[in-house]
């Protein structure tokens, strides 16, 4: 009995030590990350003025804005068109990623479809590879293949514009938003819909009334993970699609210039560009704005019970 007692408090003080060690880690990269955002907080406050670059002109850093956090990026018009193409590019993102992606990982965790261990295979690559590596392979694709002939033909153009812009989140979104789904399906018992189907239900209100409120905490995380992966793409979108901050505002389309999507490019290209023109301060802001974004996404996943859904 002793022996048993031994054992059972020996496998809970290394429990216990495990833990605790993970804590006192995760305590330490806190620690570390607070201290780095506060050892470079006078960064987000102009001392000087920007360099006058061509381009940029518009941005006048040696106004009364100078002085102010992040030089007073918040009253910049073209930082709220960039806040308004992600959103929206995001939103058109997640809802085609959804109406693909729910159908396919349901399927994927119901039914033996063939070649499904290579699907995975692919979902789990593109999740690992570099932004950057999947827009080159769609400019090659699009600009160096029978592909290109056929947007000649048609008359339709992807690369550098503005649906270029979902097509390179789809990727990367769809890939993530599918490993949310398909592991939400996956922890929903199929005996419940069986036993729908047994009284009577048909397939597809078996799925409605049963497997889809079950799965619901994790069909909502995966389509916040799949915005958020939309909303941060950065690699593809600028080897697609290019800036389009210094375009003229007639080169945009009506509908483009009424919902306020003109000169603008997303919030991540935006902290690129404004770094690249010298306007380091305004840079960074934009970049912390993208971490709240980043926070809060996560920890309404979290407030879900979507951890298991997604890491």
């Amino acid at each position: 009995m002793s022996g048993s007692f031994q054992r059972l408090f020996g496998k809970r003080a290394q429990a216990h030590l495990v833990i605790a060690a993970f804590y006192a880690v995760t305590v330490l990269l806190l620690i570390a990350s607070c201290w780095l955002f506060v050892s470079n907080l006078d960064q987000l406050f102009a001392k000087a003025p920007a360099g006058t670059v061509a381009g940029m002109e518009r941005w006048k850093s040696d106004g009364p804005s100078r002085a102010e956090f992040g030089g007073g990026f918040w009253r910049d018009p073209a930082f709220w068109r960039s806040v308004n193409l992600t959103v929206v590019t995001a939103t058109a993102t997640m809802l085609i990623a959804a109406l693909i992606g729910i159908p396919a990982a349901y399927a994927l965790s119901r039914y033996r479809i063939p070649g499904r261990a290579g699907v995975d295979v692919l979902l789990s690559s593109v999740i690992v590879l570099p932004s950057s590596s999947i827009g080159l392979c769609m400019v090659i694709m699009l600009q160096q293949s029978p592909l290109f002939g056929l947007q000649q033909a048609t008359g339709i153009r992807l690369v550098y514009t503005l649906p270029g812009i979902v097509i390179v989140q789809l990727v990367l979104s769809l890939a993530m938003g599918m490993s949310a789904w398909k592991a939400a399906f996956d922890r929903v018992n199929p005996r419940f819909e069986h036993v729908a189907r047994s009284l009577g239900s048909s397939a597809w209100r078996a799925f409605i009334t049963v497997t889809l409120p079950a799965a619901k905490p994790g069909i909502i995380a995966g389509l916040i993970v799949a915005w958020v992966r939309a909303a941060a793409e950065f690699g593809g979108i600028l080897l697609f699609c290019g800036t389009f901050a210094e375009r003229p505002a007639g080169s945009f389309s009506p509908l483009t210039r009424l919902l306020g999507l003109q000169q603008a490019d997303p919030l991540s290209v935006n902290m690129w560009a404004q770094i690249e023109y010298g306007n380091v301060e305004y840079g960074f802001a934009v970049g912390f704005t993208l971490v709240l974004i980043s926070a809060v996404s996560v920890y309404t996943i979290h407030r879900l019970g979507g951890r298991t859904f997604v890491w």
